[in-house]
């Protein structure tokens, strides 16, 4: 599909028909979006699909209002973490990716990008991870939209450890998005942007 195409057409859409989205479409989706730019290269996600309906039950506490009607009828709902121990992640490159990578890259994966996230403060380490999660959920949206979906990103629940327990996932992964997605009558609504004029300077 016609990326502008793609871009008109994508809304958010948050009531779902219920049908249940198969697996391997949900990894095909994900596989698409994983081609996302990051920062360094170090694709700092993990994506959990909540597969299991009594995961999806133990979940919805954690979701706040009217969020939690949309978990209920997607007919497929992937959490995004982020990865804090970005130095790991930066030697789990270097370890998986060594047979395509020059001697120079492997140095910035094993030494140089290391030391680089040693030295971050909370707060950059903060901004770093979810700028580039959001490259990668952006990226996410489009491909659902391409493959003939409807989907919504959700950011209100509660992003506590609480969501590691219910998907036993370790916690050295943070939670920071809820993605939902399936099939619906509902198209969305297209939302007013702001004119170039407002948006774009030229020097």
């Amino acid at each position: 599909m016609d990326f502008v195409k793609i871009n008109k057409e994508r809304h958010a859409v948050k009531t779902f028909d219920g049908k249940k989205i198969p697996t391997v479409d949900v990894k095909q989706l994900i596989s698409a979006a994983s081609l996302a730019p990051s920062a360094h290269n170090i694709q700092p996600w993990h994506f959990v699909i909540i597969e299991s309906e009594e995961k999806r039950q133990e979940l919805l506490p954690e979701v706040k209002g009217q969020n939690k009607q949309q978990v209920k009828s997607a007919g497929a709902v992937i959490a995004i973490f982020s990865d804090t121990d970005l130095s790991e992640r930066s030697s789990e490159i270097a370890r998986t990716g060594a047979g395509e990578m020059n001697s120079e890259q492997l140095q910035r994966f094993n030494s140089r990008y290391p030391q680089m996230f040693e030295n971050m403060d909370e707060m950059m380490e903060a901004s770093y991870l979810s700028l580039n999660i959001g490259f990668v959920t952006m990226n996410l949206m489009y491909a659902i939209k391409n493959r003939g979906y409807e989907g919504n990103v959700i950011l209100g629940f509660e992003h506590t450890e609480r969501i590691n327990e219910i998907l036993e996932v370790d916690k050295r992964y943070r939670p920071e998005l809820l993605v939902v997605l399936g099939s619906s009558e509902e198209k969305g609504e297209a939302s007013y942007r702001l004119p170039q004029q407002n948006i774009v300077e030229i020097r």
